[in-house]
């Protein structure tokens, strides 16, 4: 009787561990409904710091829509104005999640767009900026990409003590050899109290320890300034300082071979 016992808590033990697995606790299909329930939309047009060059609006159906199971944002070449920063000569969309979260796996199903100076994003920021301003809280880019070169897209965490004293790491810019533009990819994020990993279509590319300080004087523990809760932000800029300085001419939008950024579902993941 005793040995049946045994036997017994063994397998129970095992059947526990068998179940662990990963557990989806949100997701956007995009399958209707109002998008402002689950989403904000940041507007301006103030270029974000980064010398953009679009205004983005609020809910425009030009610049963003969901259809079939498909959010498509859309960059439009037009005038437009806030009132408050100059007119820029692009509109587009910036929306964010209203939920946040520390760790998990997140995944994005999407086709990028196609042409040059154009910025699509799948990124996360500090809920709460608990060490101080931008960059000591932090920000993970999970997904970004330059339109010009449709294959390749790049991971990074940004931390430092300050705009000018800022450091990063990630994975560079990749080149996967497919044209994102064309086809539906998975691009995904795995994110522990240890690790980070960068994913495509479910093939890990870049891990990124979180053992570390990664600023001394600023954090004062490992793994800081990624250790607090993160909102999810998609957007589609046009141009910026992430073109390094490239000219560009907004007439050269006109030969845009693809001004669409569609993603067909986010989701998030925790380990249960």
């Amino acid at each position: 009787m005793a040995r049946f016992s045994a036997v017994a808590i063994l397998a129970v033990c095992c059947m526990g561990i068998a179940t662990a697995d990963w557990v989806l606790v949100w997701e956007d299909n995009f399958d209707g409904g109002n998008l402002k329930d689950r989403w904000n939309f940041e507007t301006g047009c103030s270029g974000n710091g980064n010398d953009e060059l679009q205004c983005y609006t609020d809910n425009r159906a030009e610049n963003v829509r969901q259809e079939n199971g498909i959010l498509t944002i859309t960059a439009v070449k037009e005038w437009w104005g806030d009132g408050v920063n100059p007119d820029k000569q692009f509109t587009s969309t910036r929306m964010t999640t209203k939920a946040n979260w520390l760790h998990g796996k997140f995944e994005m199903r999407a086709r990028l767009p196609k042409g040059k100076h154009l910025w699509p994003a799948f990124w996360m920021m500090p809920s709460a900026s608990e060490y101080g301003g931008w960059p000591r809280s932090g920000e993970i880019d999970i997904m970004e990409y330059r339109g010009q070169r449709p294959t390749n897209v790049l991971g990074t965490l940004h931390f430092g003590a300050a705009w000018n004293q800022k450091g990063e790491a990630g994975t560079g810019e990749t080149n996967f050899g497919v044209d994102f533009s064309q086809d539906f990819h998975t691009f995904g994020f795995d994110w522990s109290p240890t690790q980070i990993q960068w994913l495509v279509d479910d093939r890990v590319y870049h891990t990124e320890s979180l053992e570390r300080n990664f600023w001394e004087g600023v954090y004062t523990q490992n793994g800081s300034p990624f250790d607090k809760n993160f909102f999810i932000i998609i957007n589609l800029a046009v141009g910026g300082m992430f073109f390094g300085g490239e000219p560009f001419d907004p007439i050269e939008a006109d030969g845009w071979a693809k001004n669409t950024y569609e993603i067909d579902y986010i989701r998030k993941w925790e380990w249960r």
